[in-house]
């Protein structure tokens, strides 16, 4: 596999990059993110995104069989030349969409990792701002876990250990868990909320909403709170 636009960690080690190195490189970091962006930047940055979501549109209405890169760049207001200059195939578009559902995760994670204090009324803002961002994105996940290519399969247990740190985000409420026992619990509650999602939003699972948000948010209380003592 190599797509490296896909590797979240590239946002762990533009991170450490910016920060490495002392006073100088922050205030140089800083100053670089004021510059205005070209112009040509803006506006082929816009051409892309009118691509995305003219594909987008299109595989939720037509799927992606039936749509052509023609189809796309119509769609879009622009011409197929214009569509290679950005993407390689269908499927380069897809992983697009799929590098936005991790970065989507990660930043909702990170936020859960910024927590700070569990219970249900913390745990619970936080996983209705979950339960938003799924229905926000519920069609771009659909494609991608209909025709995602086979690296991104590969890619899906990497990016769970990324998606794992960003929960925990080194916030010392872990630290009443061993780091085996932590990253445990963390991985299992991804698990089990992301099956849950997909199935609710893609795999038929009919159940009453607010039910479901109530057990869930009681489920991530109980398994964060639990007395490790008995152990």
């Amino acid at each position: 596999m190599s797509i490296p636009s896909l590797r979240v960690t590239d946002r762990y080690e533009q991170f450490e990059e910016r920060f490495d190195g002392g006073t100088d490189n922050r205030v140089a970091a800083l100053m670089n993110q004021t510059k205005p962006i070209p112009l040509r930047r803006q506006q082929r940055d816009f051409t892309r995104q009118r691509l995305i979501d003219a594909a987008r549109e299109l595989f939720v209405r037509n799927g992606t069989r039936a749509t052509s890169i023609d189809d796309i760049a119509k769609a879009a207001g622009t011409s197929r030349a214009t569509f290679y200059a950005h993407f390689t195939d269908k499927q380069d578009v897809i992983r697009e969409f799929a590098r936005s559902m991790w970065e989507t995760a990660f930043a909702v994670y990170e936020r859960f990792g910024a927590l700070g204090e569990w219970n249900h009324q913390t745990i619970g803002g936080w996983m209705r701002e979950l339960f938003d961002a799924w229905d926000r994105n519920a069609d771009t996940t659909y494609i991608v876990l209909q025709e995602m290519p086979s690296e991104l399969r590969t890619d899906f247990l990497a990016q769970m250990q990324h998606r794992v740190n960003a929960l925990m985000s080194d916030n010392p409420l872990w630290s009443r868990f061993t780091p085996e026992e932590g990253r445990r619990r963390a991985a299992l509650l991804i698990f089990q909320l992301e099956r849950c999602m997909d199935a609710a939003h893609y795999g038929g699972w009919k159940e009453d909403r607010g039910a479901l948000f109530k057990t869930l948010v009681d489920i991530w209380v109980a398994t964060l709170t639990s007395d490790m003592s008995g152990d």
